[in-house]
């Protein structure tokens, strides 16, 4: 890859890129003009109709079977279509069908300092799909409940901001113009041909940024909104929420921090994520800058959808940056998540509590107690997934795409840490997998499976003509278990993991047959694996942590 185009793709990563409309002044349009269009998204009407249709149609239809009850809001992920477009569209498949008169979109302003939250005054946002209208009545009953300390009318900052106008497209796709609300996938299909300049879209927006506010501040102004809703009564409103996850560590450190916030996000506890949040930023792993960038609104949105009745957090899909073949930077990555604040008919939980022990969930997934536990996977779901992992490359191979898949199995469908190897007549052809458990045991096969394949940097990406001569091997991963020291590490039964100074590396069981002891195992761990010196594992601050895994291969 280039520098040029790593710097390209860079600049589509990250959230502070400013755009040609930044240098405009406050006065804003009557209709707010596209800031990013061309950039984080297609300026063409037609291409992006025709990239968001297929965004949704690639979102598995047994997706709304999963959501067990009434959604209220969602999060979705604000990067350039290309990196977060199929994350997004999981959560707005799912209240695609339903009927909005109102979309109240919140987010976190990149480009100006706030100490209130901004609304946009002017008469609707513009995209190249069209025109889509402010709810000027909920605007103003919000500001006029809310006082001057809380809300303002305040176009600055929405001018060159991207993380609203970048899930706006979603909505336009979902509930095409001149149909009824909630238009279905046929209707969705026959909108493609119509022009911008005809759409006429009945949903409206209330557009809220925000800014660094404490968690007073954010509740106050989510009571605010709620307020605000219940003088509309028979008004049907989404609340979407706009947040990436975390920014610029390396992937397998990206994918633990982004898990552990989502685990905690499922807590439904706004102080609980905050101070987990903060706790994870003081490890000081390398190059994380932040773990949600849009913290504020994501509180602010728990705190609204909560006291709307909603009682269940629902994880739709997780990725990253990393997980795009294409593009795909393992070393600098962005996190993304599409979540579901979901009513269930049961009663909401108490009032959140923050415990002084509270130490994440990083922590808790990596410290529970016990002794490691054997487990295996039967001999038919054994050939299910191995058909799977080959399948899924092939796939990879012709569209860059994994095979449709769809299982009620309740063994493969549990989330499970996994790693796939490649062997290319006796010897390593590629490897790569997840030590934390977040998607189904066959969706991460498939998708360690591809990155094995194409991603591992150490190899050129396999080709059609050897993939008769690699054989796969899939790992399932035991939860981690905390270990006090390396006496307890069993050779050939245990892989370890070792943590020190936000570094990190991993060995699986199958590793020891090529040491004879476990000084030589844990020495070169430390130092191939993790980049510390080859004693690090000595060291009272290193962490070690041993699993075990059920193993299976092609014959």
């Amino acid at each position: 890859m280039s520098d040029a185009i790593r710097k390209s793709i860079l600049m589509f990563l990250t959230c502070f890129l400013l755009s040609p409309c930044s240098a405009q002044t406050g006065k804003s349009a009557e209709i707010r003009q596209p800031a990013v269009s061309g950039q984080f998204y297609p300026s063409d009407a037609g291409e992006l109709k025709r990239i968001v249709s297929s965004l949704l149609d690639d979102v598995p239809p047994s997706i709304n079977q999963k959501i067990g009850g009434k959604i209220i809001g969602i999060i979705a992920p604000h990067a350039g279509y290309v990196f977060s477009g199929h994350v997004a569209a999981y959560g707005f498949k799912a209240v695609e069908g339903k009927n909005y008169d109102t979309v109240v979109i919140i987010g976190q302003s990149h480009h100006s300092y706030l100490n209130k939250a901004a609304i946009y005054s002017g008469g609707g946002f513009r995209t190249p799909l069209g025109d889509v209208p402010t709810d000027t009545r909920f605007i103003e009953q919000l500001i006029r409940l809310a006082g001057p300390g809380l809300v303002e009318k305040n176009d600055v900052p929405h001018v060159p901001e991207h993380s609203l106008e970048v899930l706006i497209p979603f909505l336009q796709v979902i509930m095409p113009p001149d149909s009824p609300h909630g238009a279905v996938h046929s209707e969705r299909a026959a909108a493609r041909t119509t022009t911008a300049a005809e759409n006429t879209y009945k949903f409206r927006i209330v557009p809220i940024l925000v800014g660094q506010f404490s968690i007073d501040t954010c509740k106050r102004i989510a009571e605010k909104i709620v307020e605000t809703a219940k003088t509309t009564p028979g008004k049907k409103i989404l609340y979407v929420i706009s947040t990436d996850m975390s920014h610029y560590p390396e992937y397998s450190e990206a994918v633990r921090a982004d898990t552990s916030a989502l685990e905690v996000l499922k807590k439904y506890a706004p102080k609980l994520l905050a101070k987990h949040n903060e706790k994870l930023l003081s490890k000081g792993t390398r190059n994380l800058s932040c773990v949600l960038c849009g913290e504020q609104a994501v509180i602010i949105g728990m705190y609204v959808t909560k006291m709307l009745g909603a009682n269940k957090v629902n994880v739709l899909q997780y990725a990253n940056s990393g997980d795009i073949p294409r593009y795909g930077d393992k070393s600098r990555v962005v996190g993304y998540c599409s979540v579901a604040f979901v009513q269930t008919g049961k009663s909401a939980s108490a009032d959140e509590h923050v415990s002084p022990e509270h130490g994440g969930v990083i922590d808790a997934l990596l410290k529970k107690k016990g002794e490691t536990k054997m487990f295996s996977v039967t001999d038919k779901n054994q050939k299910e997934l191995l058909v799977l992992a080959r399948k899924t490359i092939m796939e990879f191979l012709k569209t860059r795409k994994p095979p449709h898949y769809e299982t009620t199995d309740a063994e493969i469908t549990k989330p499970a840490a996994v790693f796939v190897t490649l062997k290319k007549k006796g010897h390593l052809r590629g490897c790569i997998g997840t030590t934390v458990p977040q998607l189904p045991l066959y969706e991460t096969v498939q998708r360690m499976a591809a990155a094995s394949a194409f991603e591992d940097h150490r190899f050129s990406p396999v080709s059609e003509k050897e993939l008769a001569d690699i054989k796969i091997e899939i790992s399932v991963l035991s939860p981690m278990t905390r270990v006090q020291s390396a006496e307890e590490i069993i050779p050939h039964k245990h892989g370890v993991v070792v943590r020190s100074g936000g570094r990190s590396g991993l060995f699986l069981p199958q590793v020891w047959e090529h040491f004879s002891n476990k000084d030589e195992f844990l020495g070169e761990l430390c130092s191939q694996k993790a980049g510390l010196k080859p004693d690090a594992w000595k060291d009272a601050d290193t962490e070690l942590y041993a699993f075990t895994v059920f193993a299976f291969e092609e014959k």
